[in-house]
């Protein structure tokens, strides 16, 4: 049996070695630390050639561990964005001198398009000159680094399979850029970004200050990417970063020798709402994001007819599904309930799934955090277990970690129910028996 060495995983420090400062390269809120997961990957003790995978891979930190302790890994997530993230951590370190040269060679190119704006999902946030200056300046990222001229847009799988880290690198910080200039209406929620009340409260940053935002953004992206450790990578080491969902990882039974991951929180985050910046630089209409949204797990949409409990859920899962239909406050027994059902139900065939994929003595990392309906406690962590135990995971061991700030408690509505309470983050340890 491995021993695997779990650290918190909010820890952003790797001893005294310097291999992490605790900056991201995107701010994304929610998964855990580098220091975490290769602290992890090292004490697994992996054979070469070993492949990593992380089924709900967000902001690529487990991939990116995995392809700096040289070995082979697979990554997936439902959002566009994120896949477009996790894949930037992957550039070359050889490219990084290279990165504020081509940035200008980018916005030099960009000033000289001439293509017109209609109805872009930008122009909701910011004026239509200012918008259509950051327009030019994606199908300027696009047509040089995604598909020589010709725009592709980056919505599928097959177009986020082919883009590049050095491509991806340019979207992520245009992202940035998208997000700094629209910094008002991200409230204290990170989660949940908001619209302009009217047209006039919409941001008109100057074709200049757009400019020097975004070299300035160049440069602090490439001193993030230089503080990383490549001194165990391989360029023969398979790094794939892929839209998908972890309901249906597409993978061959038996495979994968380690998956380190984190499913989203059980406590109605609007993933893609969280995104709604990024995605509009992607180009998603109203449409596409609405089909996007319904489709990630944790969604605070819910459908009209809803699938029933089931004993797959297992006991824990199943009692705290009666007492949230059962709770007299309003909607409980409607959207409550469906939104809680349609959680479990995507995470109990997702850990089917990794099962699955998982060798025989494969090992595997859940990250999850305790949370509350109302004053119903929510034991995430158990039912996590008790799913994984159903789909033939033994446990290693569980790691109970106090959290400060959970993320229900960014709901100020939540407060009054939670104020009181410490969350728990767990790491889930099994293996494939």
């Amino acid at each position: 049996m491995p021993e695997l060495d779990v650290i918190n995983p909010k820890q952003n420090q790797l001893g005294n070695t310097g291999r992490e400062n605790g900056e991201k390269l995107f701010p994304y809120y929610a998964g855990y630390s580098s220091s975490f997961a290769t602290t992890l990957l090292e004490s697994a003790t992996l054979p070469k050639g070993a492949l990593v995978v992380d089924p709900w891979n967000g902001g690529g930190t487990t991939t990116a561990a995995a392809i700096a302790a040289g070995l082979d890994t697979v990554g997936y997530d439902a959002n566009p964005v994120m896949v477009v993230v996790a894949k930037s951590l992957l550039i070359d370190p050889e490219d990084l001198s290279s990165l504020l040269p081509l940035g200008h060679a980018i916005l030099k190119q960009a000033r000289t398009r001439n293509e017109a704006l209609v109805d872009d999902p930008l122009m909701a946030w910011i004026t239509p000159a200012s918008a259509a200056y950051i327009r030019r300046i994606e199908r300027e990222i696009n047509s040089t680094l995604v598909k020589f001229g010709e725009y592709l847009p980056l919505d599928d799988s097959d177009s986020l399979g082919v883009i590049s880290p050095l491509a991806a690198f340019f979207y992520t910080v245009l992202f940035k850029v998208v997000r700094r200039l629209c910094a008002e209406f991200i409230p204290s929620n990170p989660t949940w970004v908001k619209h302009p009340k009217s047209t006039s409260n919409r941001k008109r940053p100057s074709l200049e200050g757009i400019e020097e935002l975004y070299l300035a953004e160049v440069v602090s992206s490439v001193q993030v990417l230089t503080q990383r450790d490549h001194s165990k990578a391989n360029s023969k080491n398979d790094a794939r970063i892929l839209l998908g969902n972890a309901e249906r990882i597409q993978l061959k039974n038996s495979c994968v020798d380690a998956i380190v991951t984190s499913p989203p929180y059980c406590t109605r985050i609007d993933y893609a709402v969280a995104t709604s910046l990024e995605l509009a630089i992607l180009q998603f209409d109203s449409a596409k994001f609405d089909r996007l949204r319904r489709s990630l797990m944790g969604t605070s949409t819910v459908p009209k007819a809803s699938d029933e409990p089931n004993e797959n859920l297992g006991s824990t899962c199943l009692n705290f599904l009666e007492k949230v239909y059962a709770h007299p406050s309003k909607a409980s027994k409607t959207y409550y309930f469906k939104n809680h059902l349609q959680y479990f139900l995507s995470l109990q065939q997702s850990i089917s799934e990794i099962s699955r994929v998982l060798k025989k003595d494969g090992i595997c990392a859940i990250v999850v955090q305790d949370s509350y309906y109302k004053d119903i406690y929510n034991d995430v962590p158990s039912i996590v277990a008790e799913m994984a135990m159903m789909s033939k995971l033994d446990l290693l061991k569980k790691v109970d970690f106090s959290v400060s700030r959970s993320m229900v408690g960014l709901n100020k509505k939540a407060r009054a129910y939670t104020a009181s309470r410490e969350n728990i983050e767990s790491v889930i340890c099994l293996i494939k028996n």
